[in-house]
Parts: C-alpha cells; sequence; structure tokens
C-alpha cells in the first residue's frame, strides 16, 4: 500500500501517458533529412509517436515535497503487542470440542474450544447454591421487617436474619465472580438464574453447562494452535495464540548519531524485499530510552498498516523515518527521471511540436540534484516546476540521443 498522499504530494503520481498510434517500434535509429535540422538547439532529440508509445515515454509536471530529510533503518516486523492474546484455560480439563484451527480468523467473543472441566460444573453449582439460599434468606428477611414492625420479633432474631441474608447476598457475589473469570457474561448468569426452581436438586439442574468454552478475547488470526481433541490441559497452557494483524510492529534499529533525526509519531515508510516497488505507510510510536549494550543501536517501534494482509511477522523490512518543513517546498521527480549524461545530470523537457510535423521534441536540461527520498530525487537547479518532463523511460532517450554524433537526433 503506498503511503498516505498529503496536499503535497509529488506531481507524478498524476502521470499523463503519451497516447498515440498503435504502431510497433523500429528497432534502428534513422536520421531525418530535414533542412533546418542544423538550426535547432543542442541536445534536441526528434521521437516518432509510435516509438514513444513502444518505449512508453511518459511526461509530467515535477511535484513538489516538504519532506527535509530521511532516516533509513533496517528491522523486523512483529506481531502488535497491544492486539494479541494468548488464550490459556484457568482451570485444568481435558479437550472435548476444537472450533477453530490455524489460520481461523475469528471475532470477539468467539469459541475456539471446549472442555470437560469439573472445577467449573462446581463452580456453576456453587452459584446456584448461592442463588438459592440467597433466595431464600431474602424471604426470611422481609418477614422479619414485618414482624418487627408489628412488635411480634425479638430485635435480636431481627438483627440474625438480617446477618444471614448480607452473608448469603455476598456468597452469591462470590460465586459469581467466579463464574465471571471462567469467562461466563453477565447475560448468561441472568438466563441460569431465571427460572431456578429452589425445590430442586441443585446438581440436577438443567442450567448447569456440561463443558467450559473458551473465547478470544479479541478479533483476528489464530497463528497458533497448541491443541488436540482429548488433551489434558492445565491452567496457564497456552491453547492458543490470536493476534490482528491489520496493524504491525516494526522494530527498527537507529544508532546513536541518527538519535537527534527521530521523534515520536513521525512518518515512516515500510519497504520489504517480498513486495517491490510497495510502499507500507507507519508512524513512529516508541523510541526506546535506552541503548542496546552488545548492538549499540537503539529500539524504534513503528506501528504499520497492513489492512491487506501482506505484510507477515518476521519479514526482513526497511524503514524510512521522514522528517518535514511544511514551510519548504522543494521539487522533487522519480529517481529514474534524471539521467547521468556525460559527466552531467540531465533531464529531459518536452517542448512544443513544430508546426505541420509530429513529432515529439525532447530537450536535455541539466540540473542540479540532491538528495535521494523515497519519493523520488530531489532537484535543486534547473527547474522551476512548471515544466513537462520525462519521468518514465528517460534511460531510453538517453540512449538514443548518445548514438548521434550531432547537437540533435531523428529517432523512429
Amino acid at each position: 500500500m503506498p503511503p498516505e498522499a498529503g496536499p503535497r504530494s509529488p506531481g507524478w503520481l498524476g502521470i499523463i501517458p503519451i497516447l498515440l498510434l498503435t504502431a510497433s517500434c523500429q528497432p534502428e535509429s534513422v536520421p531525418d533529412a530535414a533542412d533546418s535540422a542544423d538550426e535547432e538547439a543542442p541536445g534536441v532529440v526528434h521521437v516518432e509517436p509510435e516509438a514513444a508509445e513502444a518505449w512508453g515515454l511518459e511526461v509530467a509536471s515535477p511535484g513538489r515535497t516538504t519532506i527535509s530529510a530521511e532516516i533509513e533503518l533496517p528491522g523486523v516486523l512483529t506481531m502488535n503487542g497491544n492486539r494479541t492474546a494468548e488464550i490459556a484455560p484457568l482451570v485444568a480439563g481435558q479437550v472435548a470440542e476444537r472450533m477453530v484451527d490455524l489460520g481461523s480468523r475469528v471475532v470477539p467473543g468467539q469459541v475456539l474450544v471446549r472442555l470437560n472441566a469439573p472445577e467449573f460444573t462446581r463452580a456453576q453449582t456453587a452459584f446456584l447454591r448461592a442463588h438459592a439460599q440467597a433466595e431464600l434468606s431474602q424471604k426470611d428477611y422481609e418477614r422479619a421487617v414485618v414482624l418487627r414492625d408489628e412488635s411480634a420479633i425479638e430485635e435480636r432474631e431481627f438483627l440474625r436474619r438480617q446477618s444471614l441474608f448480607e452473608q448469603q447476598v455476598a456468597e452469591l457475589r462470590s460465586a459469581e465472580v467466579i463464574l465471571h473469570s471462567f469467562g461466563v457474561d453477565q447475560e448468561r448468569i441472568q438466563a441460569i438464574t431465571e427460572g431456578l426452581d429452589v425445590n430442586a436438586s441443585v446438581g440436577d439442574h438443567s442450567a448447569v453447562e456440561p463443558l467450559l468454552a473458551i473465547r478470544s478475547p479479541i478479533g483476528g488470526v489464530v497463528i497458533q494452535r497448541n491443541v488436540i481433541l482429548g488433551d489434558h490441559v492445565e491452567p496457564g497452557d497456552a491453547l492458543f495464540t490470536v493476534s490482528d494483524l491489520s496493524l504491525l510492529w516494526a522494530q527498527l534499529d537507529a544508532y546513536e548519531p541518527q538519535l537527534p533525526g527521530l521523534s515520536p509519531d513521525a512518518e515512516v515508510v515500510i519497504r520489504t524485499s517480498a513486495f517491490p516497488g510497495r510502499d507500507f505507510s507507519g508512524r513512529v510510536s516508541v523510541i526506546s530510552d535506552q541503548v542496546d549494550a552488545e548492538l549499540r543501536t537503539i529500539l524504534v517501534r513503528v506501528e504499520v498498516s497492513n489492512p491487506e494482509g501482506l505484510l507477515r511477522p518476521n519479514m526482513y523490512v526497511q524503514g524510512f523515518v521522514r522528517a518535514r518543513s511544511p514551510d519548504q517546498e522543494r521539487i522533487i521527480l522519480p529517481e529514474d527521471a534524471v539521467q547521468l549524461l556525460e559527466g552531467r545530470h540531465v533531464v529531459f523537457v518536452a517542448l512544443p511540436p513544430e508546426p505541420g510535423e509530429d513529432h515529439l521534441l525532447f530537450q536535455e536540461r541539466e540540473v542540479v540534484p540532491g538528495e535521494t527520498l523515497t519519493e523520488g530525487r530531489i532537484i535543486l537547479e534547473g527547474l522551476d516546476g512548471t515544466e513537462q518532463v520525462v519521468v518514465k523511460g528517460a534511460f531510453t532517450l538517453k540512449a538514443e540521443m548518445t548514438k548521434g554524433v550531432g547537437g540533435h537526433e531523428h529517432v523512429h
């Protein structure tokens, strides 16, 4: 995914191809016999429309950028620790059902596995018993309130019933908290308590679930699965690892001299050899407060957007940390637009066509290039930004120009 383009992104993002006749390009360069050739300015090449189309020549206005500097840092992609969950049971049990596999996409709350867990059954039974006792104690307490108002009960007996009711409510809340720790939500607890028959045997109550459901707390992809049916698991055993891979971490290494050029929330472009020509956008989230004692590097963590899922943890990457100067725009061209010709850096500027001719005219223009950025090559001198410049196919055009012995060349 290309990095997000700001309001001053390079102008060649809107490149206009030279659309011409669909004839094939002739393999040889043939000089034109025009009488006016000797009067033309040096460094001008005439290109047949068919040749321009075959070469894929494209022209565009130079772009402008506010990027003032870039720092290149090597690194590796990792899972986002803030969007990764290692799922483990709280109690011992045996795997009875497995609902997902490696690579499965899950949503928050989705059941991953179910266990035969006696402790879970006991916890449900304890909750139901506490609920039944709290119900009976509440009725006894409410009756005591009426009797006290009628002076039909001693204060001591009233306080005893009140204390018993409060104790039963506390035990019910404790049992409810234990169920919550097993992943039982409030809606399910409400369903358990509704329709509870206090006169029925608690152990035989239909609300008791035989299996403990282990759910994913987050949405993402199952990237590790460590269980099979019948496995006996203990508390803390990692059964699954689920991670949201739409936002990864790039762990980049910076050296001490590069530290002044780094800042939190700085814009970063991530590139990998797995996807040449693709840029992935990111932002600096953490700059380590210490230098690695052995490597003498500083960890720079970057959050990398990965909506298409192309990037994967443990890929090697290059990160380009950008610094911008919004009040200082500079002209920029694709790196291939700048060619080295006889020791000079040149670009090829499109000229207006001559009257009555369909040849395309390009003239070499000497420029002074600056540093090379991920967006292209900075041009310090030689262009004012109003020209139409060859941004694709400039190397081929240079090769054709060097075939001639004069100041101009006609190419078919």
